[in-house]
């Protein structure tokens, strides 16, 4: 006799049925999904990397970040080297640039050897563990003469403003006086800061930012005043702004980092941004000088400061029928160049006076 099952009979059977085995498979398949993922976590480095880690990161963009500036801005090199008028002859701007370029190659060279080579001797550790430092604070010392020279410039500017000359003798004793008081107690990293807590490396970060602050207000001040009491603005004056906020920005950011970092008490941490710092300093005070060396003429001048208006004469007391005289009047504006940097007396004289020459044509 053959039972009939009808669906809803059917439905109930394979419910009491399959659903439990169902809800032991999803259990199990849980369970050992669970212990995959725990298995696969333990195997997966965090997502966080460590201090060590984050500083080979920076060290590595910061040198593929100079790499790729220096491959960019060698035509513009060899063209500033072209206008010197001898190999022993090179004009400040020019040795300026040479100083603050290689010395930030040596810089990264010597840090990409210290960081990563591991295979050092306490001896040789200990030796060439001053490397990196003395060249990045002749690095550094370049990099402030370029300023200090752009203040010369906006000095000239100025008329030679005593407030401006003041305030730049008070700023460059204050700066030093930080940078003496490091040598002598001998604390050039900050682990062996003579007071507890106190971190010795964010003093002369600290200086660096006072320096670029001031510096950066005082030459967008002038430059500024200068431009707008001209008709126009000057495309050379233009320049020395734009990349003036841009190099004091990008400075004053990194300077910013490593005062932060500094203050960590993790070592590995507090020079992680050392090698992005030195690298846009090389970067950007080479790149000043090139753009200023760009904009100028071999003679020094601007290549946009030189018209030529011709004139005619007429009035009542020309006769009628005779001939008018012409005049051409050719107007030199005066703006800063390399050759003001250069040589201080010629900004002094250059700076201030606008050249009318007249010819009868």
């Amino acid at each position: 006799m053959v039972t009939t099952l009808t669906w809803r009979s059917q439905a109930q059977l394979l419910k009491n049925l399959y659903l439990p085995i169902l809800r032991r498979l999803i259990v199990w398949n849980h369970t050992k999904a669970l212990a995959q993922l725990r298995l696969v976590r333990r195997r997966i480095p965090p997502i966080m990397p460590s201090s060590a880690e984050l500083a080979a990161y920076l060290r590595v963009a910061a040198y593929t970040m100079a790499l790729f500036d220096y491959l960019q801005t060698l035509p513009a090199e060899f063209r500033l080297y072209a206008k010197q008028k001898g190999p022993f002859n090179l004009s400040i701007p020019c040795i300026l640039f040479i100083l603050v370029r290689y010395l930030g190659v040596l810089t990264i060279c010597s840090g990409v050897v210290g960081f990563f080579y591991h295979g050092f001797s306490v001896e040789a550790c200990s030796h060439f563990f001053w490397v990196t430092p003395v060249f990045k604070l002749f690095l550094y010392l370049s990099s402030q003469a370029i300023l200090t020279l752009r203040q010369v410039s906006t000095y000239a500017v100025s008329r030679k403003s005593k407030v401006v000359l003041r305030l730049l003798i008070v700023l460059s004793i204050v700066t030093g006086n930080d940078c003496l008081d490091i040598l002598e107690t001998r604390s050039c990293t900050s682990g062996n800061a003579p007071t507890p807590g106190f971190r010795v490396a964010a003093v002369y970060y600290a200086s660096c930012l006072l320096f670029d602050v001031v510096t950066m207000v005082i030459s967008a001040g002038y430059l500024l005043r200068f431009s707008t009491s001209n008709l126009s603005i000057n495309t050379l004056t233009t320049m020395m702004i734009r990349d003036g906020i841009i190099y004091f920005v990008v400075l004053t950011a990194f300077n910013i980092v490593n005062v932060i970092f500094f203050q960590s008490g993790d070592t590995a941490l507090q020079s992680a941004a050392t090698a992005p710092g030195y690298a846009v300093t090389m970067i950007f005070s080479s790149r000043f000088i090139l753009n200023l060396s760009e904009r100028t003429r071999p003679d020094g001048y601007s290549g946009e400061n030189l018209s030529r208006t011709p004139i005619t004469i007429s009035g009542p007391g020309v006769r009628r029928g005779a001939k008018r005289d012409s005049v051409g009047i050719t107007v030199t504006k005066s703006v800063i160049t390399m050759h003001d940097v250069a040589t201080s007396h010629s900004s002094e004289s250059r700076a201030v006076k606008s050249e009318w020459q007249a010819e009868m044509v």
